[in-house]
C-alpha cells in the first residue's frame, strides 16, 4: 500500500505508540477537579511588582502548604495582588490549619521592654533533633514543647544584641544553703504579625477583664500566670486608648487625632458601640476588627502575642560580675504548655513552619477557599468518561447518516480516537489534567472532526464541467482550510497562554486547545486526508464496477 510509504502515516504511529507509553509509565496528572483538594485564593494588602518578592511570596506560601514535602501543591501569581494556592488535601481540620498558616504575615519578633531582642530573619537554624530539646515533655496533667534554635553570630548580631539586652534581667529573691539563690527573672514576649501602626482602642471593662485573665494564667492556652497586661501593651509597641463608661473623652480624641498622624489602623472589639466606630472613622482611622477566642485575653490576639517566657539565670548571665565577660549565645529554644500531645505537636508544627517558611514582603488583606471532594471528584472523571463515549456514538452515526460509507465513519472514530489519546498524553507533560483541560480536548476535537469532514466532502465532491479537478488539488485545498482554521484557533489561545499565567483553568483549556489543534494540524489530518482518498478511490471504483 502506498500509505505505508508515506512517512506522515509513520510519524502518527510513532506519537501513537508514545502516548501509550507515556500514559502507562507515567500515568496522567489529575487536577483538583478530579482528584479532590483545596483551592486558596490569597489578596494581599499591596501590589507585588518586584520578580525577587513574587518568587520568595510563592516559595514561603509553597511551604507553607507542604511542611511535610509530601503533598501535590501549585503556587501561582494572578496579576500583582493575588496568589492562587492549590494543593491535594480536603481534610477539614488540615485545611483549616493551613489556611490560618496562611493568613499570617509570619514576622516573628522577640522583645523585652518594648526592644526587640530578634527577629524570626536572626534566627539560622531550627534544631530539630530531639538531642537538642526538640520535641515534647509530659508535665503533670500538661504536655510541654520545646523547639530550640540557633541565633545569628558575630559582632552586632542577633546574639550579641541578646546578650545586652537581657544582662542581669533577673532579681535575687532568696538564697537557702540547700538550693542555693533564687531568682525572679524578667519576661521576654514572643509575637507574630506584632501589629504596626496601629492604635488598641479597649473598653476599660474589657482591659480589666484581660487583666484578670492574665494574671491567673491558661496553661491550656499557653498563657503564663503572672503576665501583666501593661508590659504586654509596652511591649506590641502600640499605643493604646481606654474608653471609660463607653464613651471617648474630649482629651482622648484629641490624642487620637494625633496618633493618627502616625498611626492608620485602630484595632477594635467586633462589637464596640457604633458611636465609637463613628467617632474612629471620623478621625481617619481604618477600622480591623479583632474577634474575641473564649478563654483567651482579647489583647492577646489583637496585638500578636505568641507566647512569654521568662528568662533564666544562666542566660541572663548572673554568673559574671560584667557585660563585657558574658559571652553571645546562639543556641536558645522557644517552650509553652499544651493539654495533650496532639495539641502541643500541632503549636510546635505550627511555629516551626512560620520560622522556617520565614515572613511574607506583604501582609495578607484576605483568603478564600474552594474545595473539591475526592469523591466530587470521582464523579467527575465518571461522567466526563461517559461524555466521551456519547460524543463518539453521536458523531459516528451523524457521520454515517451523511456519507452511507461505513469505513469513512470507522476513519473518523480512529481518528478522534487517536487525537484524544495523542493530546491527553501531551498535554500531561505539560500542565494538569482538569475540567480545563477536558474542555480543550473537546474543543480541539471538535475542530478536528470539522476538518475532517470538509476534507470528506472535498473528496467527494462530483466532479462537473464546471469544476473538474484531480483528488490531489482536492486534498490540498481541504487542507489549506484546515491549516486557516487552526491558525485563528492558535492565534486566539495563545494571548491565553503567554498572558494569563494564573488564570489556572483557563491557561489549561488554552494549552490543551493549542497542543489539539496542533496534533491534528501535523500528525493527525494530513494521514487521514491520505486513507481517506484511498477509501473514497477504492468506493468508486466499486460504484463504476457495479
Amino acid at each position: 500500500m502506498d500509505i505505508l510509504k508515506n512517512w506522515r502515516f509513520w510519524l502518527l504511529l510513532f506519537f501513537i505508540i508514545a502516548s501509550i507509553a507515556i500514559l502507562a509509565f507515567k500515568g496522567v496528572d489529575f487536577g483538583i477537579d478530579f482528584k479532590g483538594g483545596t483551592l486558596f485564593t490569597i489578596e494581599f494588602s499591596q501590589k507585588v511588582t518586584d520578580p525577587d518578592q513574587k518568587a520568595r511570596i510563592a516559595n514561603t506560601v509553597s511551604q507553607r502548604l507542604d511542611w511535610t514535602g509530601l503533598r501535590d501543591t501549585t503556587v501561582t501569581f494572578f496579576g500583582d495582588e493575588f496568589v492562587l494556592a492549590q494543593l491535594a488535601e480536603t481534610n477539614p481540620d488540615t485545611v483549616s490549619r493551613i489556611e490560618s498558616l496562611l493568613k499570617k504575615q509570619g514576622n516573628f519578633e522577640a522583645t523585652i521592654d518594648g526592644n526587640i531582642i530578634f527577629t524570626g530573619s536572626d534566627i539560622i537554624a531550627i534544631n530539630r533533633e530531639s538531642t537538642q530539646g526538640y520535641g515534647f515533655r509530659k508535665e503533670g496533667d500538661f504536655v510541654r514543647w520545646y523547639l530550640p534554635f540557633t541565633l545569628k553570630a558575630g559582632p552586632g548580631s542577633a546574639s550579641d544584641r541578646f546578650r545586652d539586652l537581657t544582662f542581669h534581667r533577673c532579681t535575687l529573691v532568696s538564697f537557702e544553703q540547700e538550693s542555693g539563690k533564687q531568682y525572679e527573672c524578667d519576661m521576654t514576649y514572643f509575637f507574630i504579625d506584632r501589629p504596626v501602626e496601629s492604635v488598641l482602642i479597649i473598653p476599660s471593662e474589657l482591659y480589666n477583664s484581660d487583666k484578670e485573665l492574665l494574671l491567673s494564667g491558661d496553661k491550656t492556652h499557653d498563657i503564663q500566670a503572672g503576665l501583666k497586661i501593661e508590659e504586654i501593651i509596652l511591649n506590641s509597641g502600640s499605643p493604646y486608648i481606654k474608653i471609660e463608661n463607653g464613651v471617648l473623652s474630649e482629651e482622648q480624641v484629641t490624642i487620637l487625632k494625633e496618633l493618627k498622624k502616625s498611626n492608620a489602623t485602630a484595632l477594635v472589639q467586633p462589637d464596640l458601640n457604633a458611636a465609637i466606630l463613628n467617632q474612629l472613622k471620623e478621625i481617619g482611622f481604618e477600622i480591623k476588627k479583632i474577634p474575641e477566642t473564649s478563654g483567651i485575653p482579647w489583647v492577646w490576639d489583637a496585638l500578636g502575642v505568641k507566647t512569654a517566657i521568662a528568662l533564666s539565670e544562666d542566660v541572663a548571665h548572673m554568673d559574671v560580675a560584667t557585660k563585657e565577660q558574658a559571652q553571645p549565645i546562639s543556641s536558645l529554644q522557644i517552650t509553652g504548655m499544651a493539654n495533650d500531645f496532639k495539641t502541643a505537636q500541632q503549636r510546635l508544627s505550627d511555629l516551626d513552619i512560620l520560622l522556617s517558611s520565614g515572613s511574607l514582603p506583604v501582609s495578607v488583606k484576605s483568603i478564600s477557599k474552594e474545595s473539591i471532594s475526592p469523591m466530587l471528584g470521582e464523579n467527575f472523571f465518571t461522567t466526563v468518561l461517559w461524555m466521551g463515549l456519547f460524543a463518539i456514538i453521536t458523531v459516528s452515526l451523524v457521520v454515517f447518516i451523511r456519507y452511507r460509507i461505513p469505513k469513512i465513519t470507522g476513519l473518523l472514530v480512529f481518528f478522534i480516537v487517536s487525537e484524544t489519546l495523542i493530546t491527553i498524553a501531551m498535554s500531561s507533560l505539560l500542565s494538569k489534567f482538569d475540567l480545563g483541560a477536558v474542555a480543550g480536548i473537546i474543543a480541539a476535537v471538535g475542530t478536528g472532526i470539522d476538518t475532517e469532514i470538509i476534507i470528506t466532502d472535498e473528496l467527494l465532491r462530483g466532479e462537473t464541467s464546471e469544476e473538474a479537478t484531480s483528488m490531489v488539488t482536492r486534498i490540498k485545498r481541504a487542507l489549506f482550510i484546515v491549516f486557516a482554521a487552526a491558525s485563528v484557533s492558535l492565534a486566539t489561545m495563545l494571548p491565553i497562554i503567554f498572558f494569563g499565567f494564573g488564570l489556572g483553568k483557563l491557561v489549561g483549556f488554552a494549552i490543551t486547545t493549542s497542543m489539539g489543534v496542533l496534533i491534528g494540524v501535523i500528525v493527525t489530518r494530513p494521514v487521514f486526508a491520505e486513507l481517506a482518498k484511498i477509501v473514497v478511490e477504492n468506493t468508486k471504483a466499486k460504484a463504476q464496477q457495479n
